[in-house]
């Protein structure tokens, strides 16, 4: 579609839009026109502004002085017409669930949106059944909304978003945290009920870049301005680029992209081969009746990059606690260093680094009383971490802002500051729950190029998860973990060869579809066999 078509034919349309909370600007001079019908994605990290101007187009948020904002006809500054069109819109926001009550089951979850609307009993259970038959929920429907893996909560959140037939629907990052199969899953569904509405217009922000494909129009977005607008190809052509991970880093600006380069990670030293940092030997564990982890075996030599991937639900996280002493053992052993780990043992628990998903530092402190903080917990003596302190915050180019408030800081400074808090005892080994999201490309690339030097240079066993495969690509092995089990454990490049597929991503979805058959199923009923 031209611009000039783009422009006639435009559902949003947004002229010279500035919002700011208090001193900080979240939208810069934004304009932008949104076509009908199409599949449009708002590409960026946290904290660029997606969110922002998300939540003015659903009338979320209020428009402050200056610029104009049209959607659907008619201009959302007027409360009537915002009353009249904002039932049309249909607005899932970010967060595993956010639009959820957890402690209502999947049915009455639905049956309570589609109350808002005014269904019958006999509507909102026709509704209910063909929308949890095409996202594999049908058999859940009296489990509480809380006790759903990441996945299933996304599933419903979208549900509950379609218990009416929306005009508009606004997807603010629905698959952040959600494993491979389960975004594949979750886009498949996507697709299955725009063949029902055709003329539906969904808008989707997202940090995942490999998602861009399956959209019609991509927004790049940047500290609150417009980066760049087009199709992939349109934007690929542009910036001389094969993927939109590189496409992005060159649209930034110069100053946002000096000194970055690709990432190289060296061939692990061989001499620390014989060394064993960590040994799962039968892991473990259940919750009453139900085993999160079964019987999962890996050893991890000093200095490895061991990434950790699986399905939501899968037990990765719970395995992981077990690794760092936060949770007690039900069966088999867990040795650091050929030690088995003791979780009232702090000496064992001093060697490791945790790093958790969300930010878990003091936010009214500054970036050097929490490494001090840190370092003083990991009971260093006041001389060692100052001298520890001040190590790390040059090593991680934090000096600069040593005296600045954590609050405001961005979230890839965020991120680096987390993990030179995990650090600051230098640790043998490091684990790191899903280090990266969020974070643009430059800034994932950097955090990298971190945890590589820890590696490489230090010997420090880095133990990763994430749901980003170009990551997986960059560790010396991964396991696979669905259903408490592990699958496969080997070297990126080998597992894609013993899966027999062309990327690590459709390795994983079928070494998943293989052990677990069902996993494919989940989406076989769809708005076409509804129509049938």
């Amino acid at each position: 579609m031209t611009e000039k078509a783009e422009k006639n034919n435009a559902l949003i349309k947004i002229e010279h839009i500035s919002l700011f909370y208090g001193k900080v600007q979240a939208l810069d001079d934004v304009s932008l026109d949104f076509p009908t019908g199409k599949m449009i994605c708002l590409i960026g990290p946290d904290g660029v502004g997606k969110s922002t101007l998300l939540s003015l187009v659903t009338g979320a948020h209020a428009l402050q002085e200056g610029g104009n904002l049209t959607v659907m006809g008619g201009d959302m500054r007027d409360k009537a017409h915002r009353d009249k069109i904002c039932p049309n819109i249909a607005y899932m926001p970010q967060g595993l669930g956010k639009n959820l009550y957890f402690t209502l089951t999947v049915e009455e979850n639905m049956r309570f949106f589609a109350g808002l609307f005014g269904y019958t009993y006999e509507e909102t259970t026709k509704k209910i059944e063909h929308l949890t038959k095409s996202t594999g929920l049908y058999k859940f429907l009296d489990r509480p909304a809380g006790k759903l893996s990441g996945g299933m909560k996304q599933k419903l959140g979208l549900c509950c978003s379609l218990i009416r037939d929306p005009d508009i629907l606004v997807l603010d990052e629905p698959t952040t945290g959600v494993d491979p199969l389960a975004r594949r899953q979750f886009w498949d569904l996507i697709d299955n009920i725009r063949v029902k509405l055709p003329n539906m217009t969904v808008i989707v922000a997202t940090a995942y870049m490999d998602e861009a494909s399956r959209f019609d129009w991509i927004v790049a977005m940047n500290d609150g301005k417009i980066l760049a607008t087009g199709t992939l190809n349109e934007i690929l052509a542009r910036t001389n680029c094969d993927n939109l991970d590189a496409a992005f880093i060159q649209l930034l600006p110069e100053e946002a992209r000096t000194g970055h380069k690709e990432i190289v990670v060296p061939p692990m030293d061989k001499s620390t081969a014989n060394e064993i940092a960590i040994e799962a030997k039968n892991l473990t564990k259940r919750f009453g009746d139900f085993t999160a982890v079964d019987h999962v075996n890996f050893t991890i030599p000093r200095g490895e990059i061991f990434g950790f991937l699986g399905s939501n639900g899968c037990g990765k996280s719970t395995t992981m606690r077990m690794l760092t002493g936060l949770l007690a053992v039900t069966e088999g052993e867990s040795r650091i260093f050929g030690k088995i780990l003791n979780p009232n043992d702090m000496a064992s628990r001093l060697e490791l680094g945790y790093m958790t998903q969300n930010f878990s530092l003091y936010n009214d402190l500054t970036v050097k009383e929490n490494l001090m903080l840190c370092a003083r917990l990991y009971r260093l003596n006041p001389e060692q971490a100052e001298k520890s302190v001040n190590a790390i915050m040059e090593r991680f180019s934090l000096k600069e802002i040593e005296d600045s408030m954590t609050e405001g800081l961005p979230m890839g400074i965020k991120q680096r500051l987390s993990l030179a808090a995990a650090v600051v005892h230098s640790p043998k080994i490091l684990i790191l729950d899903e280090p990266t999201s969020g974070v643009d490309p430059i800034m994932r690339d950097s955090f990298w190029e971190l945890i590589i030097d820890l590696s490489r240079n230090d010997k420090t066993t880095i133990f990763v998860t994430t749901h980003f495969m170009n990551e997986a690509a960059r560790c010396d092995r991964i396991s696979l973990m669905h259903a408490g089990k592990s699958l496969i454990c080997d070297a990126p490049d080998e597992i894609v060869k013993k899966m027999g597929t062309d990327t690590l991503e459709e390795a994983f979805i079928k070494c998943i579809q293989d052990a677990d058959p069902d996993s494919a199923k989940e989406d076989e009923f769809s708005y076409e066999t509804e129509k049938e």
